[in-house]
């Protein structure tokens, strides 16, 4: 007897070449998997229900599970996974109360993402944006003028949002340049951060003093919405604020005015609340202070071939009654 998995709400990620991969990789390592690709776009309740009826497991990014599709397929549904590090859209607290497992692949791309933050904070270090549109414009001397005033970046603090793996590896590649770098964690002991090399600091302190700001905590109810009007008001207007992480970490309207005010020097973002950002998200995206990329800090060749490789894993132990590592809603195991 086959058992069913289903991908699906994968928005452009997914190309023909990589679905045969993910197919390839599950039947190597499970023969009697059924893998079947559904819809590229998130879908009404209803229509997804129809198509992933059976399925002991479904594979997602960005199609959110509702209480009503969690019913209509369990009890054959055992689990939820995140096809990435991001696992907000599987409804975490109602597919626990559902008894559907969430899982996500965390190890994937630490490293590219990690690389993304720092070049995303040199670029803004060096005002990469401003002087590009000064030679766009027809000018070359003087271009200075363009992004002063510069301060060394050997004087400036790196302050991490969350100090995961993800910021663990921008600790270290920043470690070089002689910056001060802080951090602050809600779960992560101090001594943690303190044997890493890293400064502990509170979170006021840590919007106060930082230079650049990254984030790199995920979206959870204690954490959606952190940076706002208040946190912005404690920020340096000399800051810049990067998010490579969850666009809703951060309350969009707060953020715009923020930077259309000067509260804050400026931004770089590649992760918005809505892709491809609208309404006040696209108004952010277009301010002059702001350098955006299209939420590509999760790519190399590599990192892609790791997911595919990682998730079929997750996906076979789910199958094979084996712990999958990954488990969010760990209560749930061997219930």
């Amino acid at each position: 007897m086959s058992r069913k998995v289903v991908m699906t709400g994968t928005l452009g990620v997914m190309t023909e070449a990589s679905l045969k991969v993910m197919e390839e990789t599950l039947k190597r390592k499970m023969p009697d998997v059924e893998f079947k690709f559904l819809f590229d776009e998130p879908q009404d309740d209803d229509t997804l229900i129809a198509a992933a009826k059976g399925a002991e497991v479904i594979i997602t990014q960005f199609q959110f599970m509702t209480d009503k599709v969690y019913k209509a397929l369990t009890p054959e549904l055992k689990a939820v996974v995140a096809y990435g590090i991001g696992y907000n859209s599987a409804n975490l607290p109602v597919a626990t109360a559902n008894g559907v497992y969430v899982c996500n692949v965390p190890n994937y791309c630490q490293e590219e993402v990690a690389v993304h933050v720092v070049s995303l904070i040199m670029a803004e270090q060096r005002r990469m944006p401003k002087l590009i549109k000064w030679i766009e414009d027809g000018k070359w001397s003087g271009g200075y003028k363009a992004v002063a005033p510069v301060k060394r970046f050997s004087k400036q603090t790196i302050g991490l949002y969350g100090f995961g793996r993800i910021a663990r590896h921008v600790a270290q590649m920043f470690s070089g340049f002689g910056c001060r770098i802080i951090a602050y964690d809600a779960i992560v002991p101090a001594e943690s951060i303190k044997a890493a090399g890293v400064e502990p600091v509170d979170f006021d302190t840590l919007l106060a003093e930082s230079d650049y700001l990254t984030l790199h905590v995920p979206l959870l109810p204690s954490t959606e919405g952190i940076f706002n009007k208040e946190a912005f008001k404690k920020m340096k207007p000399t800051a810049i604020f990067v998010n490579t992480a969850r666009g809703a970490l951060c309350n969009a309207d707060d953020l715009y005015e923020a930077l259309s005010t000067g509260e804050i020097y400026g931004a770089a973002i590649d992760a918005y609340t809505t892709e491809p950002p609208s309404g006040i998200e696209r108004k952010i995206l277009e301010l002059p202070n702001v350098l955006s990329t299209p939420h590509v800090g999760y790519y190399s060749d590599d990192a892609f071939d790791d997911l595919i490789d990682q998730t079929a894993d997750v996906v076979v132990n789910v199958l094979q009654d084996k712990d999958p590592g990954t488990l969010i809603n760990r209560e749930l195991w061997k219930k």
